[in-house]
């Protein structure tokens, strides 16, 4: 038998699963963004020529693109964490890149099972939970149900109005006492 407390629990339950869900979408939006953006790069610093080029556009940011020639040995810098960069070859950077990427991809995988088992423990209590509604309700009406032929027939002092002791607002004695 589920009571309204376990109903309220389950209901929270189901609630905070919702908001887990929602917290772990917006995770995988934003490494989404971050695995395509360094595919782009990867795919950018691979298409330089080992002997270099001319005339290549480096996107500064807001729409704005810097025109340069890359140099044979030049390198790339990258951001090897906590704002710390470092210099390294074209190759060494691409590769960098595509390590973090993998890690990316596993770290999106593991949300995404994540993801799924709070949906499916959703799923779960979301039953339970329609199930105790109902149980609930069918007590409710069994309660209500009204009395059988047999119940009516009443002697006759059942028939006499019980009287009842009314207590008004703060439990102050009325008219009626």
């Amino acid at each position: 038998m589920v009571d309204q407390e376990e109903l309220q629990r389950l209901a929270r339950m189901v609630d905070l699963n919702r908001q887990k869900m929602e917290r772990i979408e917006e995770q995988l939006s934003r490494l989404e963004n971050i695995h395509q953006e360094q595919s782009h790069v990867v795919r950018a610093v691979r298409a330089i020529p080992s002997e270099g080029a001319e005339n290549i556009l480096v996107p500064l940011g807001s729409g704005v693109q810097l025109v340069v020639d890359v140099q044979s040995d030049a390198g790339a810098v990258v951001d090897i964490g906590t704002a710390i960069q470092a210099e390294m070859t074209r190759q060494e950077a691409a590769d960098l890149i595509e390590k973090r990427q993998n890690e990316i991809s596993e770290l999106i995988q593991s949300l995404k099972q994540e993801f799924d088992t709070s949906e499916e423990t959703i799923r779960s209590l979301a039953a339970t939970f329609n199930e105790g509604v109902a149980s609930l309700e069918n007590e409710t009406k069994a309660d209500e149900e009204p009395p059988t032929p047999v119940e009516q027939q009443k002697t006759p002092i059942e028939d006499k109005p019980r009287s009842r002791r009314r207590r008004g607002i703060g439990g102050e004695l009325t008219l009626d006492d």
